[in-house]
C-alpha cells in the first residue's frame, strides 16, 4: 500500500472534521443543524454509496464469500468483547463498567468508518463495510444497550429498520448477480452518496466541539480504553483473522473497520437510557483525536 497516499487521504479527512469542529464552535453548524445533516448522511448519502458500490460494477463477490464475510465480520465482534469485557473489569468498578465495555466494542464504523475505507482501499470497500454494519446493528441495538442502561434497557426491533441496513441487504444479491442499471440512476445514486464523506467529518467535526477539553483530558481511564480501542483489538483482530482470510482486502477492511474510533452512538445511548453522557462524549472525543495517528499506523505495520 502507498502510505503516503493513505497519510494524504486521512489528513484531507481530518481538514474536513477540523472544518466541521470549526463551524460548531462558530455556530455556523448549530446543532440542530448538525442533526439535520446526520439524518441526510445516514439516511440519504450512505445508503446511496453502499449501492454504488455494486451498482457501479466495483464489486463482484459470490454468494458464498459474501456469507463468509460475514461470519469474519461477527468474529471481529466477538473478539472484540473478548477484548473489552476484562479492560471494562480492570478499568471500572462502578455502574459506568457497562458504558466502557460497550466504547470498547462499537466503533464509529459509518460515519468515520465509511470515509477512511474509502480512502484507504478506494469505492470497492464500502460494499464490505455495508455488510460489517449488519452484525453491528444487531449488537449494538441489543447487547450494547442493555451494557449501558442495565435493567432499564428496551428492545425494540424497529431500530434495526433503518435505510443504511436494508441498503446492504439490498446490495448483496446485486453484488452476486453482477445485475445491470441504467447509467442515470447509477450516476445520481453516486453523487448523492459523494455527500457521505464531506457529510459525515462535518457531523462528527461540529459534535466534536460541543465537549469541553478540559473534560476529556481530566479523565485518565479513557486513556488506557483508547489503547485498547485503537491498538489492542486490531492487533488481536488481525492475528485471528489473517489465519482464515486470503483476500487482502476482506482482511484490511476488517482489520482497520475494528480499530475505529468509539462510536459516536456511545453518547446518544448514554443520553437515551440514563447513562454517563460526559465519559461517553469524552471517549468518542479523545479516540477520534488520536485514530488520526492509529489508522495510518495499522495500515503500515499489519497491511503492507
Amino acid at each position: 500500500m502507498n502510505m503516503p497516499v493513505i497519510i494524504s487521504q486521512m489528513a484531507v479527512l481530518f481538514v474536513l472534521l477540523a472544518v466541521g469542529y470549526t463551524a460548531g464552535k462558530a455556530k455556523t453548524l448549530t446543532s440542530e443543524g448538525a442533526k439535520t445533516l446526520s439524518k441526510v448522511v445516514l439516511f440519504i448519502a450512505t445508503p446511496c454509496t453502499i449501492l454504488n458500490s455494486v451498482m457501479s460494477g466495483a464489486v463482484r463477490i459470490s454468494g458464498g464469500d459474501t456469507l463468509f464475510y460475514l461470519l469474519m465480520a461477527f468474529v471481529v465482534f466477538f473478539i472484540a468483547f473478548l477484548v473489552a469485557i476484562p479492560a471494562a473489569r480492570a478499568l471500572c468498578k462502578g455502574p459506568d463498567r457497562g458504558l466502557y465495555c460497550y466504547m470498547c466494542v462499537f466503533g464509529n464504523v459509518t460515519f468515520m468508518g465509511l470515509p477512511v475505507s474509502y480512502a484507504i482501499f478506494g469505492p470497492v470497500s464500502a460494499f464490505y463495510v455495508a455488510l460489517l454494519n449488519i452484525p453491528f446493528m444487531l449488537f449494538s441495538f441489543s447487547v450494547g444497550i442493555y451494557l449501558i442502561a442495565g435493567k432499564n434497557s428496551k428492545f425494540n426491533p424497529m431500530n434495526f429498520l433503518n435505510p443504511s441496513l436494508i441498503a446492504a441487504l439490498i446490495s448483496i444479491p446485486i453484488a452476486v448477480t453482477g445485475l445491470g442499471f441504467p447509467v442515470i440512476l447509477t450516476n445520481a445514486i453516486g453523487i448523492i452518496g459523494n455527500m457521505t464523506t464531506p457529510g459525515a467529518m462535518l457531523v462528527i467535526g461540529a459534535t466534536l466541539s460541543k465537549i469541553a477539553f478540559a473534560d476529556v483530558f481530566k479523565q485518565w481511564r479513557l486513556y488506557p480504553l483508547t489503547v485498547f480501542k485503537l491498538v489492542v483489538t486490531p492487533v488481536v483482530t488481525w492475528l485471528v483473522l489473517r489465519v482464515f482470510i486470503i483476500d487482502e482486502l476482506m482482511l484490511g477492511v476488517l482489520v482497520v473497520l475494528s480499530g475505529m474510533p468509539v462510536a459516536a452512538a456511545s453518547a446518544m445511548f448514554a443520553l437515551e437510557y440514563g447513562g454517563n453522557e460526559k465519559v461517553a462524549s469524552s471517549g468518542v472525543f479523545l479516540s477520534t483525536l488520536l485514530s488520526g495517528a492509529t489508522i495510518p499506523l495499522l495500515v503500515f505495520l499489519l497491511l503492507r
